[in-house]
């Protein structure tokens, strides 16, 4: 028997979910949640539902898989399925970040479970990786590069001499910079998820005291001709460190030579290094964004829920 699925949004990541779904063993899409049915003609009709409640209110629907930009919206969806006891997938890095509270106590009144892999770093396992690889490993610092846009913006100007803004105009045209970019720029995105990473190692969001973030806007082309020329690279780096069940957020523009592991990431792409007591340093590195890499993020994060559930019913097989 197929689980069957909801999904909520159908932008880009959205289809490329649909898509993506289709082509999975033992899942079934049972509707698709959007907002303008006249702009969806070209989707199934027995998929087509105007309204999201219809989906997390569907006693055969599962897991819910979201994927707006709305993050008011969000929230209301997310809150409800959890305390319906669904498992809800969701790429939305703000709302997790600003709401772990209200997120988790959703979780234990209702059973449900929450996952964001696709909030942070695209297709970059990084989430997965720290809860399963390093479940019973000490990680002194994840150091990463957390936002395309920014990366984009840096390496053009590196590679061609451009200054700030005409960087960030290429970056526009090309769709890896909003219209309004200062959630990117000013560091606030990488924030976000920074803020994930900092609560899948501890288990709580680190205090605002805890955490200290500069953007790139400031970033001339002095600078970055004065790193190359010392053979370095400017990137924003988000530090997550920690110790004794605290950690600090530390995101800023920092050189970075041609021995340290992010050097080589350039444009779009994204990358973490995750320095365990026992594993070392280990280097994650993908494409950051777009709509496949997103749902992908999400599909297995899918999977990972389904084997979830397998072994918590074979554990209580177990124990009858």
């Amino acid at each position: 028997m197929k689980q069957k699925v909801g999904i909520i949004g159908r932008g880009v990541v959205g289809r490329a979910l649909i898509d993506q779904i289709e082509k999975l063993n033992g899942f079934e899409v049972h509707g698709v949640a959007v907002k303008n049915e006249a702009k969806h003609r070209d989707l199934p009709k027995k998929w087509r539902v105007k309204d999201p409640f219809e989906l997390i209110d569907a006693d055969e629907v599962d897991t819910i898989l979201e994927a707006i930009n709305n993050g008011e919206d969000s929230l209301s969806y997310a809150v409800n399925s959890l305390e319906k006891g669904k498992t809800y997938i969701t790429a939305s890095k703000k709302m997790v970040a600003e709401n772990l509270t209200i997120l988790q106590r959703a979780e234990e009144k209702g059973g449900g479970k929450l996952f964001y892999e696709a909030a942070v770093g695209g297709a970059i396992p990084i989430i997965r990786t720290l809860k399963e690889h390093f479940r019973g490993e000490p990680v002194s610092e994840v150091r990463g590069i957390l936002n395309g846009s920014c990366n984009y913006i840096l390496s053009r100007m590196y590679e061609e001499n451009l200054d700030f803004d005409k960087a960030l105009k290429e970056a526009q045209k090309k769709g890896f910079a909003e219209i309004d970019p200062t959630t990117d720029v000013e560091g606030l995105d990488t924030m976000h998820k920074a803020i994930l990473i900092a609560f899948t190692l501890n288990g709580t969001k680190p205090e605002f005291s805890r955490i200290k973030v500069e953007g790139i806007r400031s970033v001339t082309l002095h600078d970055v001709r004065e790193a190359k020329k010392r053979k370095e690279k400017i990137k924003l780096i988000a530090s997550i460190k920690g110790g004794k069940g605290k950690f600090s957020i530390d995101i800023r523009p920092t050189l970075v030579s041609e021995e340290d592991d992010l050097y080589s990431v350039d444009r779009e792409m994204n990358a973490a290094v995750v320095l365990g007591l026992y594993s070392g340093s280990i280097l994650l590195k993908g494409a950051g964004a777009g709509g496949k890499p997103t749902a992908s993020a999400m599909i297995g994060d899918l999977l990972n829920a389904r084997n979830r559930d397998s072994e918590l019913i074979q554990r209580l097989l177990k124990a009858i």
